[in-house]
C-alpha cells in the first residue's frame, strides 16, 4: 500500500494486517477503541483469527505502521458485503477505526479511511457505510459521510 507523509513530524504506511503485527502494537492500538479482552495472550486464537481474516478476500484489516518506530498507531476494518439489490452491487462495512493512544489527531484515521475508500472503488462498491460514537460523528463528515439511518443493536 501506500507511505504517507500525514504531518510534518510523521511517515506512516498504511497496509493490510500481518501476524508479526500482534507484537508490534495492534493489540494496544485497538484497545483505544474498545475492551479488546485477553485475546492478546492467547496464541491460538490469534493465529486462527488473522488465518480466516487473511483467507477471505470480502474481510480487510489495514493498519497503519509508523516508520520510524515500525509500531501500529492505527488501524480499521473493511467487510465487503454482496448484495442482491442494485442488480448485485457490493457494499463496503468500515469497522472498528482506532488510533493509538497519543497519535489522535495527526491524521492516520483520516488517511486509513482514505485507503478503506479506495479498496472499496477497487471491489466495485456502490457506498460505504458505517457506525461511529456521536462525539466522531464531525470527523467523518469532514471525509464525506453524512447522517442516513437510525442504528439499532441486540447483544447477545
Amino acid at each position: 500500500m501506500n507511505n504517507i507523509n500525514v504531518n510534518l513530524y510523521m511517515s506512516i504506511l498504511i497496509r493490510k494486517i500481518k501476524e508479526r503485527d500482534f507484537e508490534n502494537g495492534f493489540f494496544e492500538t485497538l484497545s483505544n477503541l474498545t475492551t479488546v479482552g485477553d485475546i492478546y495472550s492467547n496464541d491460538e486464537l490469534k493465529k486462527e483469527i488473522i488465518r480466516r481474516v487473511l483467507e477471505n478476500q470480502n474481510h480487510i484489516i489495514i493498519v497503519a505502521e509508523d516508520l520510524e518506530s515500525s509500531k501500529i498507531i492505527g488501524t480499521a476494518t473493511l467487510l465487503i458485503e454482496q448484495k442482491f439489490i442494485h442488480n448485485g452491487g457490493r457494499v463496503g462495512h468500515i469497522e472498528d477505526v482506532a488510533t493509538r493512544k497519543g497519535f489522535e489527531g495527526r491524521g492516520v484515521g483520516r488517511e486509513m479511511i482514505h485507503k478503506l475508500t479506495e479498496i472499496s472503488n477497487e471491489h466495485g462498491c456502490y457506498k460505504i457505510i458505517l457506525d461511529c460514537d456521536p462525539n466522531v460523528v464531525k470527523f467523518y463528515e469532514k471525509l464525506g459521510f453524512v447522517k442516513k439511518a437510525i442504528t439499532m443493536r441486540r447483544d447477545l
